[in-house]
């Protein structure tokens, strides 16, 4: 692909749209960034104006104008006026993985599903580096693919987290290995419906062929009744039963297989990887290792050893014996059941944020056993307490620090105090990470201020 004097669109300006540009300028490219921020918003704005970038900022999502193709960043749905009008006018648009992966003919792993993809990936791509294949690990989880491409390390193949929302702009994107986890119900304040969300997850399988591989969970109903539209040669895990080509659970032991005679076990005793959900992700990152012929004593070595992601059910600090737990990267009801299940001790429950759209009545039942408080915070306080009013006794707060503040003052010794929201972060913080580190400051803060207790 000829990038030389091309006139690029790139729409929407974070962190994938700054790599995005960098790339293109490096590559020649002439370029028309649009966001809605305002200028002054716009992060690494000097580097786009060095680069010879026309900046579009408080971008109304209409007009675009004419360009030889469009890169919309995850973000932004693909169903703006202006992005619809460029493709009614026969201008290419893609995301930015569709952009990398046509500078590329190294092998890709691709993982989606609406939760466990991060640490899947990070799993995996510990596996892989530490058995000494150069693994370059990027995609949703952190560094864009296109800045793995354009500062390539000698990489002998790509590991990639990746959203329905990169998804929807993929043409060619063609993964060797991909992974589907789960799809439950996320994300519909941008899809109609259940359908189409599940339409844009399947589309991480539709360019491969029968010499690429998919791996799927078996117990998955959704991926399951889809399943007949992969071409690709299938593996699966599960828990609950055994399968004659991939991973399932087995007498406390992972069992690996791969339709013939071969077999491996693994032990998963990390507590990093505690819960039914890190089985299954386990599962998924063991089988990419064993198709790449991953030695089973380095892949047991790799798990033994693994640290728990940031934000995942994260113990932050233990009060006089109140356990306080950062799960901020549980955006969706599906997450946060996950984490309600980790506990049998009882739960003060911190929740809200921006709705997502979905429905928070399948926590109910959680809710009812395992929650003995639910504090609620931002935009979704009002749906969330309308879902559980009468289940729970239920606080109101105006922010985190408040809502540490409370949690503290109502808890007992044996109690955990988990950040679990279901809702996107973007009403009051920059992202899920950054929702995650007030909580942990709040915390710590509350740990100082009572260290005297207790001695």
């Amino acid at each position: 692909m000829e990038l030389n004097g091309k006139n690029v669109a790139i729409i929407g300006m974070g962190k994938t749209g700054i790599a995005t540009a960098d790339f293109l300028y490096k590559n020649g490219a002439s370029m028309t960034c649009f966001d809605q921020k305002p200028l002054y918003g716009i992060a690494n704005l000097n580097t786009l104006k060095s680069g010879n970038a026309k900046i579009i900022d408080n971008w109304d999502g209409k007009h675009v104008g004419k360009f030889d193709f469009v890169i919309v960043s995850p973000g932004v749905p693909m169903s703006l006026e202006g992005i619809t009008e460029a493709r009614t006018n026969g201008i290419e648009v893609i995301s930015e993985i569709e952009l990398a992966c046509r500078f590329t003919d190294k092998k890709i792993i691709g993982i989606t599903g609406t939760n466990g993809k991060s640490t899947t990936v990070t799993v995996a791509g510990q596996i892989l580096n530490n058995a000494g294949i150069k693994t370059g690990v990027g995609g949703n989880i952190g560094t864009p693919f296109i800045e793995l491409i354009n500062h390539d390390q000698g990489y002998g193949l790509y590991l990639l987290e990746l959203s329905s929302y990169q998804l929807e702009g993929i043409i060619t994107f063609r993964p060797w290995i991909s992974v589907l986890l789960n799809i439950t119900e996320d994300h519909l304040d941008r899809y109609g419906n259940m359908n189409e969300y599940t339409q844009a997850k399947f589309r991480i399988f539709m360019n491969q062929s029968q010499s690429d591989y998919a791996i799927i969970n078996a117990e998955d109903v959704i991926t399951v009744k889809s399943r007949h539209k992969i071409r690709a040669k299938t593996y699966s895990f599960s828990i609950n039963k055994r399968n004659r080509r991939g991973a399932y659970y087995n007498n406390n032991k992972i069992v690996y297989v791969d339709g013939s005679e071969n077999k491996s076990e693994f032990t998963v005793k990390n507590p990093s990887l505690n819960g039914v959900h890190n089985i299954q992700n386990t599962m998924a990152g063991i089988i990419i290792a064993r198709l790449l012929d991953v030695p089973d004593e380095s892949i047991q070595s790799t798990l033994d050893k693994f640290k728990g992601l940031s934000h995942r059910i994260e113990l932050v600090s233990e009060i006089n014996k109140i356990k306080y737990y950062d799960d901020s990267k549980a955006t969706n009801v599906d997450s946060v059941r996950v984490a309600l299940k980790s506990f049998t001790e009882p739960v003060i429950l911190i929740m809200g944020g921006r709705d997502k759209g979905g429905d928070y009545s399948p926590l109910s039942e959680l809710i009812k056993i395992r929650v003995k408080l639910l504090i609620v915070m931002g935009e979704a306080r009002e749906n969330i307490l309308n879902a559980f009013r009468g289940m729970v006794d239920c606080i109101v707060v105006r922010d985190m620090e408040e809502a540490v503040n409370k949690s503290y003052e109502h808890a007992r010794a044996g109690d955990v105090v988990l950040l679990s929201p279901a809702c996107s972060s973007f009403d009051m913080f920059r992202d899920y990470k950054q929702r995650g580190d007030v909580f942990k400051e709040a915390v710590l803060k509350l740990t100082k201020e009572n260290a005297h207790e207790g001695i």
